[in-house]
């Protein structure tokens, strides 16, 4: 079944496939759920996009977009849902997964980095006006570069790349050393199963979150979730990723740069970026440059700290942790109510 999405999009004639649609219940936070009309739909290129929103509703469309590795469960567990709660906020939400991600396997693997980004513009002209895009990790770089080249509402990049492995000794080790194999030819397209290190470290959630204090590059601050949610998004959020994407990472470490750093210095949308004091992954001084390179006359910055939050913060936290809701949800929330 193929129907036209709500706003603008019946103007343009962009359509989308209905796998399946129903009305669901889900917890946003702890105590409290909503009931929501969620969609299962599919491109044209066989994209998958989950969409959510209130029954009747027509909100302003939100754009979800997960990192490296990772997949639609970026945004939801079954104890705490970004996407579900803002859509409970009257926003019209699209969780979309990326080429070779989860249910957009189908789609095939990318090639680059920029096939994400063409992922993106085609989510864009199917809704048909412009939208919000909220991007975590590597999909941060995905909002960026794709404000560059379509229209959107405002972005938002929460623990966002935009330099990458400048101030991580070990990831800048690991990208140096991938941009040098790439050179010579070692490393082909290769895609890479990140599900079992998620099993693993699920499993082992005593001893990975203690690590959390010191190990280099962990990916939250620890304490910050739950065990059982921690679990959960590690064993469901951890999905296969293109060795190609990496490589593509891994030359702007080596080159100190973003391939769409001269556009983005150029592009005037509504910014706002979020980082975090512990985040490993991207440090706040490399998501930092998104905001300081912006040619965005509207743009906020949001470093998350204890002394004002009273909590560290590291990478999948940011999203998922207990004190999401109120530092990151709830402020994304009012940024784009504004705008």
């Amino acid at each position: 079944m193929s129907v036209t999405p709500g706003g603008s999009a019946a103007a343009t004639g962009s359509r989308w496939e209905v796998e399946e649609e129903a009305m669901v219940e889900q917890i946003t936070v702890p105590g409290s759920q909503a009931r929501l009309l969620k969609s299962r739909l599919r491109l044209a290129s066989r994209l998958s996009v989950v969409r959510k929103r209130l029954p009747g509703v027509e909100g302003a469309p939100v754009v979800l977009v997960h990192g490296f590795a990772q997949n639609r469960y970026t945004w939801h567990s079954s104890g705490r849902s970004m996407s579900a709660w803002l859509a409970s906020q009257g926003l019209d939400v699209y969780v979309l997964e990326l080429r070779g991600h989860g249910n957009s396997r189908a789609s095939g693997a990318p090639e680059r980095f920029a096939d994400y980004v063409e992922d993106a513009a085609e989510l864009a002209e199917a809704i048909g006006q412009p939208a919000f895009w909220v991007g975590h990790s590597l999909g941060g770089a995905v909002a960026y570069a794709l404000a560059t080249r379509s229209p959107v509402r405002g972005v938002i990049g929460i623990g966002a790349v935009y330099r990458f492995g400048q101030h991580n000794r070990v990831v800048n080790w690991l990208t140096r050393a991938s941009h040098l194999a790439r050179a010579r030819g070692l490393l082909g397209g290769l895609s890479v199963r990140t599900r079992l290190a998620g099993q693993v470290l699920g499993r082992l959630y005593g001893i990975s979150d203690i690590a959390g204090y010191a190990f280099p590059v962990s990916g939250w601050a620890p304490g910050s979730l739950e065990p059982e949610l921690l679990a959960e998004r590690l064993e469901r959020g951890f999905d296969w990723t293109s060795l190609h994407v990496w490589l593509d990472m891994s030359r702007w470490a080596h080159d100190g740069g973003f391939d769409y750093a001269p556009e983005w210095a150029h592009t005037d949308v509504p910014l706002l970026v979020i980082t975090g004091d512990l985040d490993h992954l991207m440090p706040p001084s490399d998501a930092r440059a998104a905001f300081t390179e912006s040619g965005s006359r509207d743009k906020q910055l949001l470093e998350l700290e204890p002394w004002s939050t009273g909590t560290h913060w590291g990478h999948l936290d940011l999203v998922s942790g207990k004190q999401a809701p109120e530092h990151v949800w709830a402020p994304v929330s009012a940024w784009m109510g504004l705008r």
